[in-house]
C-alpha cells in the first residue's frame, strides 16, 4: 500500500484510512506490550520481593486509558455526526434504518448503566482484597456488557439465518 504524501490523506478512501488506523494501533500496542513484558518485568516490588512491580506498568496503564477514552469520544462524534447528517428517509426497502440505530443505542446505553449499578465484591489481588468500588464497578461493567453484546451478537447472526432458510 502506498501511503504518499499527507495532504493527500482526504483523498484516501475509508477503508484505506481505517487500514492505516489499525496497523498503527497495532503496532503501538505491540511495542508497549514488548516494552512492557522485556524492560523491567521482573523488578520485585518494594513492599513484598515475592512480588513483580513493573517498571513500565504506568506506560500500559496510560495506553489502555487513552485507548478507552479516545474510542469513546470518537464513538460520540462518530454518533453525533451521523445523526446530525443523516437524511435518509426512516424506511428503506422495508427496513426501518433509524428505530433500529436509535434502539441499539438506548440499548446499549441503558445496559451500561444497569450493570454500572449492579453491585460489585471485592478481589483478592496480590494476596490482598481489592474494594475500590468505582473501579470494580466499572471492571464489572465492562466485562459483563462485552460478554452480554458478543451473546445478543450471536443470537440475531443465528436468528438471521434461521429465518432466511424457512423462506
Amino acid at each position: 500500500m502506498k501511503i504518499g504524501k499527507l495532504s493527500d490523506v482526504r483523498k484516501w478512501s475509508s477503508e484505506r484510512i481505517s487500514h492505516m488506523v489499525l496497523y498503527s494501533l497495532t503496532a503501538i500496542i505491540a511495542l508497549v506490550f514488548l516494552l512492557f513484558y522485556f524492560v523491567g518485568y521482573d523488578m520485585p516490588a518494594m513492599w513484598d520481593e515475592r512480588y513483580n512491580s513493573p517498571l513500565l506498568t504506568d506506560l500500559v496503564m496510560g495506553l489502555m486509558f487513552l485507548l478507552l477514552v479516545g474510542t469513546t469520544a470518537i464513538a460520540c462524534f462518530a454518533k453525533w455526526h451521523s445523526v446530525r447528517t443523516n437524511h435518509s428517509p426512516a424506511v428503506v426497502n422495508g427496513i426501518h434504518g433509524k428505530r433500529i440505530t436509535l434502539g441499539v443505542t438506548i440499548g446499549t446505553i441503558v445496559l451500561l448503566v444497569f450493570l454500572f449499578a449492579l453491585p460489585s465484591s471485592g478481589i483478592y489481588v496480590n494476596g490482598e482484597m481489592f474494594e475500590e468500588k468505582l473501579w470494580l464497578r466499572a471492571a464489572n461493567m465492562f466485562v459483563v456488557a462485552s460478554v452480554l453484546l458478543i451473546i445478543i451478537g450471536i443470537g440475531a447472526i443465528l436468528f438471521g439465518i434461521i429465518r432466511n432458510r424457512r423462506k
